[in-house]
């Protein structure tokens, strides 16, 4: 077995280092970009999880998760979150990826999400504290939390209409609606209020 990791993070690159050697000296690659975790996977048949760091600049959203969980059906594809979100976690699943962790686990943790990564059953990981938001979940719609959370991980108005289906003109509706709601001048602004809250 081979883990693949997509990172430009020399701190989450060590740290698999650190658990793979623990775990019985696992094999890792490492790349940069999507593209490359691509080839990589059609190239070589015994890498069984690959474990993308979602802050990897040009990363492409979870398009890009997509598109990973596509290229060989049986690899299990593991989301590595800075900003630890039950709604994009929740999305990454319905998109194919397998399990969703926050980007940094003590090494214990880290062993055991991965092997619990490499099972049947998907996985999602919060940090202590997550789900107990407060009262954040009557301020926005559901649907306006899936948005407003693709938003705060970079992707346009055109992206976020492709990601659910939707029509553009859709989704500028719910942004306008995001941003009175939460008192803000402009979508970034309304990025920087939500990672504030803690609502993504």
């Amino acid at each position: 077995m081979t883990i693949l990791l997509l990172t430009e993070d020399l701190a989450i690159e060590r740290r698999f280092t650190s658990v793979l050697k623990l775990g019985g000296d696992v094999p890792l690659r490492v790349c940069t970009t999507a593209q490359e975790a691509e080839s990589l996977l059609l190239q070589h048949t015994d890498i069984e999880i690959v474990a993308v760091d979602f802050g990897t600049p040009g990363l492409g959203g979870l398009k890009a998760m997509t598109r990973l969980a596509k290229a060989r059906r049986d690899t299990r594809v593991v989301l590595l979150m800075h900003a630890p979100s039950l709604t994009i976690a929740r999305q990454a699943l319905r998109l194919g990826v397998a399990a969703c962790i926050p980007a940094v686990l003590s090494n214990s943790d880290l062993q055991a999400a991965l092997t619990l990564a490499k099972g049947r059953n998907d996985l999602i990981v919060l940090p202590p504290g997550i789900m107990s938001g407060s009262g954040k979940k009557n301020l926005l719609s559901r649907r306006e939390e899936q948005i407003l959370a693709l938003l705060c991980d970079g992707q346009q108005n055109k992206e976020i209409a492709h990601t659910f289906g939707i029509q553009e003109v859709t989704v500028k509706m719910h942004m306008r609606s995001v941003i009175r709601k939460l008192g803000a001048r402009n979508r970034t602004h309304a990025a920087m209020i939500a990672r504030d809250r803690g609502l993504v």
